[in-house]
């Protein structure tokens, strides 16, 4: 009976750290993630925005900063860290002719919550007005408690 209560024991335990390094997607109302990639507008594919293209002077050191878009150009795709008690989300909080602002933000729980430290990515996706084209990506991380 001990050794059975030991095998269960584990096979909980195994199953509990698999599931901790999972990575999650948000995905837009009405779409399904395929092959654990944020799911893209109508077109399909994700394609990496360049590097001179994005702004990324307003998050943290460190940060992830790949963004991608789909094929019609107007969703984008942005990293954010989670973990344990947190929940991260983003939005864009202004569209213009030159630039797209996006702000992530990264909700932890309350200080009196006992919550695990793993620290994983998380693809979000944003819904541009109109395709991106040749504006800029401005990214901002914002930490808030709740």
């Amino acid at each position: 009976m001990k050794g059975l209560t030991t095998v269960v024991g584990v096979g909980a335990l195994v199953l509990a750290l698999s599931a901790c390094g999972q990575t999650q997607t948000t995905t837009l109302p009405g779409s399904a993630p395929t092959n654990g990639i944020a799911p893209a507008g109508q077109g399909g594919s994700l394609r990496d925005v360049p590097a001179a293209q994005v702004d990324t002077s307003k998050l943290p050191q460190g940060y992830p900063a790949r963004v991608q878009l789909d094929d019609n150009g107007a969703v984008l795709t942005v990293q954010g860290e989670e973990g344990g008690c947190e929940h991260t989300s983003a939005q864009p909080t202004a569209q213009d002719a030159t630039a797209v602002h996006v702000l992530i933000t990264r909700a932890l729980a309350g200080a009196d919550q006992v919550c695990t430290k793993e620290l994983r990515l998380t693809q979000l996706t944003v819904q541009l007005d109109k395709p991106l084209a040749d504006r800029k990506v401005v990214l901002e991380q914002r930490t808030v408690r709740s």
